[in-house]
């Protein structure tokens, strides 16, 4: 668990950044780590979910972005935004290759600037070429 702040005109951008290691089953625990201060952005690496059990929403949160492996079990990114929050979707699916990098981004608009966040992961038995590229 890494939670962070950014500061920007002094307004505060709090991230929270997990590898869960298969979501499903763990929202409660999740909800635990957050349960007094919200951040505005959750931001899940190995998620483990495929596109039909894609959990698109936590409570007081909206799913900003996603990537689910299409040919491997496990991993998988979310961007998960804070109620109200406004922001676009970047779309970067055409870079994601299973394993190798996956990878999405939402840009941030108004209250910090249009700033983007990129969520990336990288499996330990990926082919490094191929994520460099």
């Amino acid at each position: 668990m890494f939670p962070c702040c950014l500061q920007h005109q002094n307004k505060t951008l709090k991230i929270f950044n997990q590898n869960i290691r298969g979501l499903g089953n763990k929202t409660n625990e999740l909800y635990c780590h957050l349960q007094h201060d919200f951040p505005h952005i959750l931001r899940i690496s190995e998620h483990h979910l495929r596109e039909s059990e894609q959990l698109t929403h936590l409570a007081n949160y909206s799913l900003g972005a996603s990537y689910c492996r299409k040919t491997f079990l496990k991993g998988g990114i979310s961007i998960f935004v804070y109620r109200n929050l406004k922001y676009n979707n970047i779309n970067i699916d055409e870079h994601n290759i299973d394993k190798d990098i996956e990878a999405w981004a939402i840009q941030l608009d108004s209250t910090f600037n249009k700033l983007c966040i990129l969520a990336i992961y990288r499996s330990p038995r990926d082919d490094f070429t191929n994520f460099l590229k």
